[in-house]
């Protein structure tokens, strides 16, 4: 019985693209959760998937030249994110980061949510989920959000004419400052004011 298991939830794998990330709940069609989670410990010890973390995997993609492309951070949490129907952002150093106000990964990963908390240690790095109120994550517009997140990350005190440049520049670059004027509504006053000025800068050259 377990090996019929297991044989189905490779077929299963083999039906996916390489690079996804699984949950043991993808398999429960095939069998019970115990079952499932003995097969993927078998199919993990046999480097045909990777253990990411308690309950998740990944069918990895592999580069002739480079070997195995680890997931990124962003790829773990958006499978997680779509796993729990809820709702994430980036925040703290890691919205610097995906901003492009630092070229520095952490280590500790944070995401707000309107689903459940949770920490998942992936080798070195850990992704932690936060739990937050709908108000927080009222912002839809990506860009304008990870602008909101860095910014607070900085802080009201420590906001230099470096930083402004730099998210000036960025601002340039997407071509999406219509949609960041209406969504920096949420912001805090303080970066309203900031970002309003940026914006306001770039459209007056």
């Amino acid at each position: 019985m377990s090996e019929s298991v297991q044989n189905r939830i490779k077929d299963k794998l083999r039906k996916m693209s390489k690079g996804s990330i699984v949950f043991i709940s993808d398999f429960s069609d095939i069998g019970t959760d115990t079952a499932v989670r003995q097969a993927m410990q078998r199919l993990s010890k046999k480097e045909f998937i990777i253990r990411l973390s308690q309950g998740i995997y990944y069918y990895p993609k592999v580069d002739k030249l480079l070997g195995m492309i680890k997931p990124s951070a962003d790829q773990i949490a958006e499978a997680i994110k779509n796993r729990d129907q809820a709702r994430i952002i980036p925040t703290g150093s890691y919205a610097q980061y995906r901003l492009g106000l630092t070229t520095q990964i952490p280590m500790n990963i944070v995401y707000l949510t309107d689903g459940s908390p949770r920490k998942v240690q992936v080798g070195n790095q850990k992704i932690t989920f936060k739990k937050t109120n709908p108000k927080s994550l009222s912002v839809e517009h990506a860009l304008t959000s990870l602008i909101i997140q860095a910014l607070r990350e900085i802080g009201k005190e420590n906001i230099e004419q470096n930083h402004l440049n730099q998210i000036k520049d960025i601002i340039e670059k997407s071509n999406e400052s219509k949609k960041i004027r209406e969504n920096i509504k949420y912001a805090p006053v303080w970066i309203q004011k900031h970002i309003l000025n940026v914006l306001n800068s770039y459209d007056n050259e």
